[in-house]
């Protein structure tokens, strides 16, 4: 994260595309049907995920591809700082948000479907994912 916080926010009119959205759409399957997560913690993930994709949509983010270990930092510090009507969050909600995050990239990245940028970081055995401080 750099020394000055990004001025992404994800304005009303800004919808994720229908790559994104189907994306998210099979990892919350996942998590219900194969993972068998609770009721409430589906909920969760999907309301931080749903958050995110409007953030990666702000950013100019259309496709998994697209999508680069920078976006993940840049989201936390937008969940930090807080965005578009949105309060900033405390450390630990930040945290959950973060971890949905990683969790769905996890999963992308499993089924072969994220971006170059994300596979050669992940390969890599980089560890520089945005810790919560």
């Amino acid at each position: 994260m750099t020394a000055t916080a990004p001025s992404k926010v994800a304005p009303s009119d800004v919808v994720p595309s229908a790559e994104l959205g189907s994306a998210l759409r099979g990892y919350l399957d996942h998590l219900a049907v194969e993972r068998g997560v609770a009721r409430n913690t589906l909920l969760s993930y999907r309301r931080d995920l749903q958050r995110y994709l409007l953030f990666l949509a702000a950013s100019g983010r259309t496709t998994v591809d697209q999508i680069t270990p920078t976006d993940v930092s840049d989201y936390l510090a937008t969940l930090r700082m807080g965005s578009d009507g949105h309060p900033a969050l405390a450390a630990s909600s930040a945290a959950r948000a973060v971890v949905a995050a990683r969790g769905w990239h996890r999963f992308l990245l499993a089924e072969g479907a994220v971006g170059v940028a994300l596979r050669c970081h992940h390969e890599a055995g980089n560890k520089a994912w945005p810790h919560v401080r």
